[in-house]
């Protein structure tokens, strides 16, 4: 996987509402890294799959 994001949900233990909703605004956060790395991993997920059922 060369797109490789190092966030984990570590990042975000502790964090208030208040900066989690910062977070969400800012385009560049890691909330919203998080976010493309999950649906990332979904989509190398379900290539891996159908290349498996060829």
């Amino acid at each position: 996987m060369s797109n490789s994001i190092h966030i984990t949900k570590r990042n975000f233990k502790g964090l208030t509402k208040k900066e989690l909703d910062e977070q969400a605004v800012d385009p560049n956060s890691e909330l919203r890294q998080w976010g493309r790395k999950s649906l990332l991993k979904e989509e190398v997920k379900k290539t891996r799959k159908q290349k498996g059922k060829q």
